[in-house]
């Protein structure tokens, strides 16, 4: 006899895939052994029903070692990120992968606003500072992109720009290329890794809000480093943005602190209706083993959230020096060749792009490589949406 929690997470799995007609023990064998490993907290071998649901609800991340910012790295994961178990899994079933509004696969175009204005007092004074450790360190590359940011820092004053301003930029590179994005925009700085200026943040972010409005954007909340390990602080959070913006339907964890069965429920009480902080800040690929949306399970309750997680296959800071320590001209082959897997196998699944990546001073080809990403979307047959576009669909489904 198969016990009923074991069903309710066979269940879950299976519905995810689509697979709304097989059961476990009908057609799929029930290995007891292999789902008391997953209650041990153990990776199962052979059975991939139980072992698609330890990858799914992210069992390897309960115990698994986090870094300083108490991050699950994808240097610690058991799996392959850029060949996902579960869609092996649908596959192997029978089950076509979800379309998405219409198409093969979708791209839910985001970006993180860390520092809206990059030239506030502590700002330059940080650069000067980088620039100097850059030319200690015989670091070319480092030290030529500060004393270039530097050398405009006159232009801007005189114009009354900043580099890091760059949203009708970006919202006009996307319009062009029939493609909508959502800004994640930060509401609270209560920790130094928060940013530099949280007064300067506060005095913009009403423009800021008006600006993405005007442009056809979604706002979404960026929450703060301190706020995703107090759900008191994340409410206020979303309050306060909601002054501004209406209601905030979507969320990412500043940092990507997010701890799968820690405080993705906050996030189901608080009334968000989507997430997209699961993805690995040092690599590409998917987390969770699945290239589409999905509830995350919550372990304590034995159930889903009412919560869509959209997949977060890459981010621009992933391939940099502080990561893979790439230039946008290496890491373009990388990038391209996951756009590729998802027309191929589909997808569902969101790309992190900051905003301080699209000034021509000193973008170093970050955003020459963003505008490629969105047109190799398209010659693939795919669709770049908004993320709140992307949980629209995939929470009817689901």
């Amino acid at each position: 006899m198969i016990p009923e929690h074991v069903q309710r997470r066979a269940r879950w799995v299976l519905d995810t895939l689509g697979a709304t007609g097989a059961r476990l023990g009908d057609g799929l064998p029930y290995d007891a052994a292999a789902w008391e490993e997953v209650d041990r907290g153990e990776r199962p071998q052979g059975d991939e029903l139980a072992q698609g649901f330890f990858d799914l609800a992210r069992i390897e991340e309960r115990e698994g070692p986090h870094d300083a910012h108490g991050r699950f790295l994808g240097a610690a994961t058991a799996l392959d990120p850029l060949d996902p178990p579960l869609e092996r899994l649908r596959a192997r079933l029978g089950i076509d992968p979800p379309r998405w509004v219409g198409k093969r696969f979708a791209v839910a175009l985001t970006h993180d606003v860390d520092i809206p204005w990059r030239w506030t007092r502590i700002g330059v004074r940080g650069a000067g500072a980088r620039l100097k450790e850059a030319v200690a360190a015989r670091h070319v590359s480092a030290a030529a992109h500060e004393a270039r940011a530097l050398a405009a820092l006159p232009v801007h004053r005189l114009r009354g720009t900043d580099p890091n301003w760059s949203f009708d930029r970006v919202l006009s590179l996307e319009r062009e290329r029939n493609a909508r994005s959502t800004f994640f925009v930060m509401a609270g700085h209560g920790h130094l890794a928060d940013g530099p200026s949280p007064e300067t943040y506060e005095r913009l972010r009403p423009r800021l809000v008006a600006t993405v409005e005007r442009g056809a954007g979604e706002l979404a909340l960026h929450g703060s480093y301190a706020a995703a390990e107090d759900e008191g602080a994340l409410a206020a959070e979303k309050a306060r943005l909601e002054t501004l913006a209406g209601q905030v339907r979507g969320q990412r964890y500043h940092y990507l602190r997010v701890r799968p069965h820690a405080n993705l429920a906050a996030l189901e009480r608080l009334g968000f209706a989507y997430d997209t902080s699961l993805g690995f800040p040092d690599a590409p690929g998917f987390r969770a083993g699945i290239a589409h949306p999905f509830r995350p399970w919550d372990l304590d309750a034995g159930r889903p959230l009412d919560l869509v997680e959209i997949p977060l296959a890459l981010m621009d800071v992933s391939f940099d020096d502080r990561y893979l320590g790439l230039s946008a001209r290496r890491a373009e082959a990388r990038i391209i060749a996951l756009v590729e897997w998802a027309a191929q196998h589909g997808g569902g699944f969101a790309v992190l792009w900051h905003t301080d990546r699209f000034d021509r001073w000193t973008a170093a080809g970050w955003d020459r490589l963003y505008a490629r990403l969105i047109e190799t979307v398209h010659d693939h047959g795919g669709a770049c949406v908004s993320a709140g576009e992307l949980a629209r669909e995939a929470r009817d489904r689901l």
